[in-house]
């Protein structure tokens, strides 16, 4: 089980825990189906960065006008609230966090690592 303390002002998921994963394909233990199950969403200052979590429809909204922007494997969740998104993807069975423009296509992301790291990076606002 992962611990979500650090991530700021977190807001409740209001089915008592029991909300679809949002990638099922990943396992009940990928760290984002254990936070979307339990909070729709979280924003604030994480030490440098900010961090705002977004809401399963925000996560909806985002593929559609940035679909050819970036690779289909590529699934964004999060933003810095000021032109950098955060997301994910899979290699080789694990699951590597990244961030990326707003603006931008493949060349421009950055390869953050594991939750742990995305986190890390946020908190020191190193992730562009």
């Amino acid at each position: 089980m992962n611990s979500f303390d650090v991530i700021p002002n977190k807001r409740p998921e209001q089915n008592g825990g029991l909300a679809a994963d949002v990638w099922p394909e990943l396992g009940e233990d990928f760290v984002l189906n254990q936070f979307y199950r339990n909070y729709s969403g979280a924003e604030g200052w994480l030490g440098e960065g900010y961090f705002a979590v977004w809401t399963r429809q925000e996560i909806s909204k985002f593929k559609e006008p940035n679909f050819l922007a970036y690779p289909e494997e590529f699934h964004f969740f999060a933003s810095d609230g000021g032109g950098t998104q955060f997301g994910f993807f899979v290699r080789d069975g694990e699951v590597l966090f990244l961030s990326a423009p707003d603006i931008g296509g493949k060349n421009d992301i950055r390869i953050l690592g594991k939750w742990p790291d995305l986190l890390k990076a946020i908190k020191l606002g190193d992730y562009i």
